[in-house]
């Protein structure tokens, strides 16, 4: 019992009751009927969803690309003690097919319950079929032309578990991929691009209808040439990855996006690496070194300092939204639950307190720290 946040409203005296692995009642704690029998829990604060992140690519000091089970169960196990119940493991892909190890383990694990972590609800791969331009500090060998074979042979390697790929609409040949994709219940994502205006459209009309991390790794806006980010602005039927940390992106434009865009079409994510969760220091992603300081991640190469991700979870940018957007705490829940469930098409079963869905939730305390993470009905994580 405790503040309970649906879909639709605040129950300040809610219930939540849970049979088995789904959720059986939510609603007024005094109208909950239950047997004397069954344990109660009362929270000095929130219960919501479980959070789900669409983009990351490790935490707890584990890799995605290490390619074993152990990194991605160590990564589930850090997520969880942060409220994330639920993610896509994010990477990129190697040219050589056989060389992709680190999706292949990932496929597997997508299959199966991660004892005390979140679970891989799939694979999201950032590339290959991006713009070199905009290709930020993916490797230019992780980056090549698009090809509907090439496509076909990296879905069936992932054995259906890819749901999510960051391409380039402007790149000859990337919409023909969007069908495959689709057909393969994968989202299409616009991101690491330099598209205009008309080529961004262009890639929503044939199928885009999601964006990674707006504003980055994309061409700017011009009051001549909008370019992407004009397109995703006045398209309201797109959703988009938001990194509000506040370096990503600036908090007044933070602010600004909350208000022009609708709340359903904002994602947050955390696009973390695997220094999140540990202290500041020198680490290092893919072969390149990055400096990890107050929660962002910086390359210091030859064409200067680059910021190059995060190094925060998801329950840190939800704090993050409502201090710099301007939203109270069940809003900002719902950027980091509802609205990448809807992302994946998952909502009749993940995203939200409604009785009928799985029994994934978050208990807070009133300082909005993740105090018990509970997946299927069971405790993965308790403070």
């Amino acid at each position: 019992m405790g503040k309970v946040a649906t879909p639709t409203e605040v129950i300040s005296n809610g219930a939540v009751g849970v049979e088995g692995e789904r959720i059986s009642y939510v609603g007024p704690a005094e109208s909950a009927a239950r047997d004397p029998r069954d344990p109660v829990q009362t929270v000095e604060g929130w219960i919501t969803p479980g959070l789900i992140d669409l983009h990351i690519h490790g935490a707890g000091g584990r890799d995605l690309m290490e390619g074993t089970p152990e990194a991605i169960r160590a990564v589930s196990r850090t997520l969880a003690a942060h409220g994330t119940t639920g993610y896509l493991a994010t990477s990129v892909v190697l040219r050589e097919l056989q060389a992709n190890r680190h999706l292949e383990v990932a496929a597997e694990l997508c299959r199966e319950k991660v004892d005390g972590g979140a679970v891989p609800l799939g694979i999201h791969v950032e590339g290959p079929y991006v713009n070199p331009v905009r290709g930020g500090l993916i490797r230019p060998d992780r980056i090549w032309p698009p090809d509907v074979q090439d496509l076909s042979r990296l879905l069936k390697f992932t054995q259906g578990a890819l749901r999510m790929m960051t391409l380039a609409p402007e790149i000859p040949g990337a919409l023909k991929l969007l069908p495959l994709l689709a057909d393969s219940n994968a989202v299409g994502s616009l991101g690491h691009t330099d598209a205009t205006f008309t080529q961004a459209r262009d890639g929503f009309s044939n199928g885009i209808r999601h964006v990674t991390h707006l504003y980055n790794a994309m061409r700017g806006f011009h009051h001549r040439e909008p370019g992407a980010l004009g397109a995703i602005l006045v398209d309201h039927g797109v959703t988009t990855q938001l990194i509000a940390d506040g370096v990503h992106v600036h908090p007044e434009i933070l602010r600004w996006t909350a208000e022009v865009l609708s709340p359903e079409a904002l994602v947050l994510i955390t696009d973390a690496l695997p220094a999140a969760g540990l202290p500041d220091g020198m680490y290092a992603y893919d072969g390149r070194p990055y400096e990890s300081h107050g929660g962002s991640a910086w390359n210091h190469g030859d064409r200067g300092d680059q910021l190059f991700g995060t190094t925060l979870l998801l329950d840190d940018l939800v704090r993050r939204a409502i201090r710099f957007m301007g939203l109270d705490f069940p809003q900002a829940v719902a950027m980091a639950s509802i609205n990448p469930a809807r992302t994946l098409g998952l909502e009749e079963r993940l995203g939200s307190l409604s009785p009928g869905r799985q029994a994934d939730l978050v208990l807070w305390n009133e300082s909005l720290q993740p105090m018990e993470t509970i997946i299927r009905g069971e405790t993965v994580w308790k403070r």
